[in-house]
């Protein structure tokens, strides 16, 4: 390297470290978008005058959970959760804020999980996004493109629905009183409640719901192995993690956990939570066939890792099933799920019911959700199909009278309505 060349190199090297660091964007609150002219009118508009609905702020503060998701952190029970974990205010505790107030400025906290929570810092885009033909100059600008970007728009959800290394909910939330944490992208979608024109079936994306419910699937395993990597970095093992069912279960000889028995696992060794997994594994048969055995041999090297290797970290196993996730979710992505591949799925998904019930209630719970999604973009939502789904859902209320027998009986019952 010859003199001058040196020379500005640490020169640079100088500004680098005088220079201020990029100043992360500001969230501006939901108010900035309730705008009558904008997103805060009292109906829809019609689709040839507006690409938008223009009522999303309305449908967000009075139908959507995410607008009382801060308020949530002062009922009773997460009160109580406060005083277990030794917090003085969950509304000002990061451990809680960070999921249950994001996207709201702190003079905002109230406002929950708000509009930038999903749709990014408005800071640089709010003015241009106003503008005809702006959707490009937004995403440059910041925007998070939730709604052509489905492996982005299922990362930014799964940052609080799955948990990510600044959002967490590890096993001593959950011992204090915190819900699962269970997530299936399409229905969380539409349950929000959706507040977006969907995109509509074209070439080379017939159904565009079954897409999003692939990708999901995939990502979820991506992310939940990349949050399982992380945590294990830290402090291993996390209980989180694991089966909760190997330890939480009744005693009684007629138990569902008592009468499956350990196969090939040591009782008290540790197993790995397979929920996120049992579905894709039957949709990755059905799609991505040639995928199979690699899926199987990571998942299985994870387990192992787990089960065998109480000291050593599983890592470098969970990396190496993240990336096949993310492999998996780009594939999805480019494929043209048709109502024959859909219906195909479903029943692949009955015929392998009582395997995906033998994993526990978390497994039969991605299962409803994900035949409830399909069962939708089959059959347009009809009410028949709907009313099929209703009695599993009911079902999984009471997963203290759960057997596997008795979910995988009536998930078949109700996957008959979408074939």
């Amino acid at each position: 390297m010859k003199l001058t060349e040196v020379r500005l190199a640490l020169i640079l090297v100088f500004l680098l470290a005088i220079l201020p660091p990029a100043q992360a964007q500001k969230y501006i609150g939901a108010g900035g978008c309730a705008s009558s002219n904008c997103h805060g009118g009292t109906s829809v508009a019609s689709e040839k005058d507006s690409r938008i609905w223009g009522n999303e702020y309305a449908i967000w503060q009075l139908n959507d959970k995410h607008s009382r998701a801060s308020k949530v952190l002062t009922d009773p029970r997460s009160k109580r959760m406060a005083e277990i974990l030794r917090i003085s205010d969950p509304q000002k505790d990061a451990r809680c804020t960070s999921c249950h107030a994001v996207g709201s400025p702190e003079k905002s906290a109230n406002d929950g999980v708000s509009c930038e929570a999903c749709h990014g810092a408005a800071e640089k885009w709010l003015g241009t996004h106003t503008q005809s033909n702006s959707h490009a100059a937004s995403v440059a600008a910041g925007m998070v493109d939730t709604k052509n970007n489905i492996r982005l728009r299922a990362t930014n959800c799964m940052e609080c629905h799955v948990g990510s290394k600044d959002r967490v909910v590890d096993h001593e939330l959950y011992a204090a009183g915190h819900p699962d944490l269970n997530f299936e992208l399409d229905t969380f979608t539409w349950a929000q409640p959706v507040h977006h024109r969907d995109v509509k079936p074209s070439a080379g994306n017939a159904k565009p719901r079954v897409r999003n419910w692939a990708v999901g699937q995939a990502t979820g395993m991506a992310e939940g192995m990349r949050l399982l990597a992380t945590r294990a970095a830290k402090n291993w093992p996390e209980f989180a993690e694991l089966e909760c069912y190997q330890c939480h279960h009744d005693l009684r000889q007629d138990s569902w956990r008592i009468q499956q028995g350990y196969g090939a696992h040591k009782p008290g060794s540790l197993q790995l939570n397979m929920s996120r997994m049992a579905v894709l594994r039957v949709l990755v048969s059905q799609m991505a066939p040639e995928m199979s055995s690699p899926l199987d041999a990571v998942l299985n090297e994870v387990a192992l890792t787990i089960s065998n290797q109480l000291s050593v970290a599983p890592i470098r196993a969970a990396e190496k099933a993240a990336a096949l996730g993310d492999q998996l979710a780009a594939k999805f992505e480019k494929v043209d799920f048709t109502e024959q591949n859909a219906k195909a799925i479903v029943r692949a998904l009955a015929g392998e019911s009582n395997r995906i019930a033998a994993h526990g209630v978390h497994a039969a719970e991605v299962a409803t959700m994900s035949l409830d999604s399909l069962t939708a973009a089959i059959t347009g939502n009809s009410k028949e199909a709907q009313q099929a789904i209703t009695p599993l859902y009911d079902y999984l209320e009471h997963p203290s009278v759960y057997t596997p027998g008795g979910f995988a009986a009536l998930f078949r019952k109700a996957a008959g309505a979408a074939n």
